[in-house]
């Protein structure tokens, strides 16, 4: 007679089949967006040499992207993070798809129309907005932009329905079908730039072309691999219906809070005058660099805990919600403190390894980019509990939260660009106020983190927790790694040779990140080993 089953581990299954999911839509996500990045390098390399430095062209091509940006930011970004993903999420946990998908089909019309008519309006009223908006820049960047502007802004609306359709599989909770699209984009872009790409008025503007022709692409990829989940789409404008008003509800205060992200971009750019030329591609380029552990980390733990912990809240599971909470926070910053770590101990050459490239990229340029860079290595941090606290009010439905940090935001990094540009300026050089922009967003950042996580933990039953002593471990561990860079860094070694200098960055990167590794087995921190474990656990019940 058999032995009867073991209760516990059969209670167990269920949760230990949803960890391991989640572990490897992490992974995908990880993976996708590391590709993602990685090919958004390969564009910003590719721009400083098909458009060269510190010129018209190189600056009106930043510039450019900045007000389209900031409409798409205004009207979706945020709408599908807090509305549509969580929503219909609800409603599969709940049964109700039906439901779900009648207000999510009104909300995706009503966008899609406002969408039409904002890309339209933008493109009529790109001369007069950058003008207005850039008044300290010459006439001649100013007048550039706007045009490229004109041929970028299709390129929000097709951006616009790419989105929605990967805000519906990540509801459903189909990650592997949205974690490459991004990198299929960027290689669309790259090859724009390669063809059109020349340091002419005119190929800006082609190369903006290309690019919405690549935005174009990247949502019919989307668009199919959603076909499956878009049948339930019916096109609606009752817009009287109480589940689209209460999604509205939800999405209002988050696209407008999304959108603080943008104008914070342009609000740094603003201050901008009296610097050197090429100041734009310097603050671009650094951005780019510090968004790159950010953006796959904090983002891909992020994007795969919404849709559960809004499952996992819409069914009253608090403790549930709070452990998940709290493992994502500590996940996500496991990795993003190295990073940060790694890029404040060996910013000069990095940027060198990603942009110098050609003998016109001068060392005033990769000193001030790498100036910046400092700046922004605490955003890394900062921004990673900002993002994971920002999707946990997303998924309780508090959006409002977001957004009036958001706005406070928007105003500390005004006036602290204000007080640290002319403070770097007055002590020293142009160079060291530029420190000052990138240094008044880390400071904003981490104003905005300590604001969210105190109004968060509020609610006992939701607050995560032992995240103290995990930071104090995550700082040891950094200083190991800092010392061990250091250490390397003494050792007589100068490679001339691009291939050389790559090599010695990684040996130098490799070292402080094992260095860091050590000390977290050493101090027996789970965040260490969780995450594969959780995926051989997923293959052998797979097997």
């Amino acid at each position: 007679m058999g032995q009867p089953a073991d209760q516990s581990k059969l209670g167990n299954e269920p949760r230990i089949k949803r960890t391991a999911s989640m572990a490897l839509a992490t992974f995908l996500m990880i993976v996708g967006l590391t590709l993602s990045k990685g090919t958004g390098f390969l564009r910003e390399i590719f721009i400083g040499i098909q458009f060269g430095f510190n010129n018209i062209q190189v600056d009106a091509f930043y510039l450019g992207f900045q007000i389209p940006d900031l409409f798409f930011q205004l009207l979706v970004g945020g709408s599908i993070q807090a509305a549509i993903t969580p929503t219909l999420a609800r409603a599969i946990e709940r049964g109700d798809q039906k439901r779900g998908w009648r207000s999510v089909s009104i909300f995706i019309t009503v966008m899609t129309m406002i969408m039409l008519a904002a890309t339209t309006l933008g493109m009529l009223l790109s001369d007069w907005i950058f003008p207005l908006i850039y008044s300290a820049k010459t006439r001649e960047i100013v007048s550039l932009a706007a045009q490229s502007s004109k041929a970028l802004f299709p390129q929000v609306f097709f951006m616009m329905l790419a989105a929605l359709c990967i805000g519906i599989l990540n509801a459903y909770k189909k990650f592997s079908s949205t974690a490459f699209g991004p990198t299929i984009y960027n290689i669309c872009v790259v090859i724009s730039i390669l063809v059109f790409g020349k340091q002419t008025n005119q190929a800006v503007i082609n190369t903006a072309i290309g690019i919405t022709a690549s935005a174009a692409i990247y949502f019919l990829l989307q668009f199919f691999m959603a076909r499956r989940e878009l049948k339930s789409f019916r096109l609606s404008l009752d817009i009287h219906d109480e589940g689209f008003r209460e999604l509205l509800s939800l999405a209002v205060p988050t696209m407008i809070s999304a959108s603080i992200v943008q104008l914070n971009t342009i609000i740094i750019t603003g201050f901008t005058g009296g610097f050197n030329d090429g100041i734009i591609q310097s603050l671009n380029n650094a951005k780019t660099i510090w968004q790159l552990p950010y953006g796959i980390f904090a983002v891909a733990v992020g994007s795969v805990m919404l849709p559960s912990l809004s499952a996992r809240f819409a069914a009253n599971d608090y403790k549930g919600t709070r452990v998940l909470l709290g493992k994502s926070l500590r996940n996500a910053l496991f990795l993003t403190i190295p990073s940060a770590g790694l890029l404040l101990a060996l910013r000069l050459d990095v940027v060198q390894a990603i942009f110098k490239w050609k003998a016109s990229y001068s060392l005033s340029s990769r000193d001030t980019t790498a100036l910046i860079l400092m700046g922004y290595c605490l955003a890394v941090i900062a921004q990673t509990v900002v993002f994971i606290y920002n999707q946990a009010f997303y998924a309780i439905g508090k959006t409002k939260v977001p957004l009036l940090t958001g706005a406070l935001s928007m105003l500390l990094t005004a006036v602290l660009c204000l007080i640290l540009k002319n403070l770097g300026m007055l002590t020293s050089t142009s160079e060291v106020g530029a420190l000052g922009l990138s240094l008044a967003y880390s400071l904003t950042s981490i104003i905005t983190a300590i604001i969210l996580s105190s109004v968060y933990r509020k609610n006992r039953q939701l607050a995560p927790r032992s995240l103290g002593a995990f930071i104090v471990r995550s700082c040891i561990c950094l200083g190991v790694l800092l010392l061990v860079v250091y250490a390397v860094n003494v050792l007589p070694v100068d490679p001339q040779s691009k291939i050389g200098q790559l090599a010695w960055l990684a040996v130098r990167g490799g070292a402080g990140f094992g260095g860091y590794l050590l000390a977290a087995r050493a101090m027996q921190m789970k965040e260490l080993s969780s995450f594969v474990d959780r995926i051989r656990r997923r293959k052998n019940h797979a097997a």
